[in-house]
């Protein structure tokens, strides 16, 4: 076996790891282990068909041209199991409300594009259009999954058996793993594994599932995908967003109240008021992005990271990068 708990011990020293929920990550590390995606996805949607017998296809991950505008990113995976069954795969990070009106709605819209001009009825029953979504947090704290499918109210009947939509909870199975890892099967552990948030602690969960052959293939792509330049460009990213939305935004907002409110009281008018505070909100937040693009920028330099990607990343001339770097010595 290549890999060891102190291997990934030592490894989350050095360098982080990009959770498996972040969307580029995981696309990436299922496009290389393809037989133990698809043992997942066959358990996890309790599919009707082995492994033996069925053949996994990763499908264009985008969508065509105007349904990527109006949903505003890709979709995060496409694949075919077969020639009849179709899965689309989604991963939410963070938690939203209305997670099922959404995707019950883009559900629909994906699935009208599915079928060509001439296709019987026969034909369309015969295909099965499933969604699965991978949901990092969730309000369902006591179960680990939903099934939407069509229902008929008055007859108390499901009227479509062939599309579904499956919505796991990924908080709940991590739970479920650090309280009774023995009852859980591949696919419930595996939901555990992706919510992740080093090596080791990935190394320790996806031990109990994976052979020492699969562990090793596994962990190397994560790794790999954890260096990429573009996934680390995009993560980097993400997270600088979070934390001006989250964090200093709320900051702004509160001191731009603040200094709007001084500042209209003393012009003693209502438009000083208004004028006040949106700009002490757009000064908090151009203060606080700068603030993190400079962090971002610190933390490549230590990393070593050259000058014109770093650039690329921050929006920074070299020059100004080089100045933060003196200034950081």
């Amino acid at each position: 076996m290549k890999y060891n708990q102190n291997y990934f011990k030592d490894l989350d020293k050095k360098m982080e790891m990009i959770p498996l929920t972040f969307d580029y990550n995981f696309k990436g590390v299922m496009y290389m282990n393809t037989s133990i995606f698809k043992k997942f996805l066959i358990m996890t949607m309790d599919l009707p068909i082995t492994e033996e017998e069925s053949n996994l296809i990763f499908l264009d991950k985008e969508l065509i041209k105007n349904n990527y505008k109006e949903k505003g990113k890709t979709v995060d995976l496409n694949v075919k199991l077969d020639k009849d069954l179709l899965i689309t795969i989604e991963v939410n990070r963070y938690n939203f409300n209305n997670v099922k009106e959404r995707n019950y709605l883009f559900f629909e819209k994906l699935h009208t594009m599915q079928y060509e001009v001439g296709d019987e009825y026969k034909d369309l029953k015969s295909r099965y259009f499933y969604q699965l979504n991978l949901n990092a947090s969730d309000n369902y704290k006591d179960k680990g999954e939903n099934i939407i499918v069509s229902y008929d109210i008055t007859n108390h009947e499901i009227y479509i058996d062939n599309q579904k939509i499956y919505i796991k909870h990924l908080e709940y199975y991590k739970k479920l793993f650090y309280t009774k890892p023995e009852v859980m099967r591949f696919d419930e552990i595996f939901m555990a594994g992706l919510m992740a948030n080093n090596f080791y602690e990935l190394y320790s969960i996806m031990h109990y599932i994976l052979s020492d052959s699969e562990l090793d293939r596994f962990m190397e792509s994560v790794i790999n995908m954890s260096k990429e330049y573009f996934n680390v460009h995009e993560w980097e990213k993400e997270k600088m967003d979070k934390l001006v939305r989250e964090k200093e935004r709320e900051q702004a907002i509160k001191e731009g109240h603040e200094e709007g409110l001084k500042q209209g009281i003393k012009e003693g008018i209502e438009q000083g008021i208004e004028q006040g505070i949106e700009q002490g909100i757009e000064q908090g937040i151009e203060q606080g992005m700068e603030e993190k693009t400079i962090e971002m920028i610190k933390a490549m330099l230590k990393n070593n990271a050259d000058y014109i990607f770093i650039s690329k990343v921050s929006g920074k001339s070299i020059d100004e990068i080089k100045k933060i770097e003196k200034s950081n010595i």
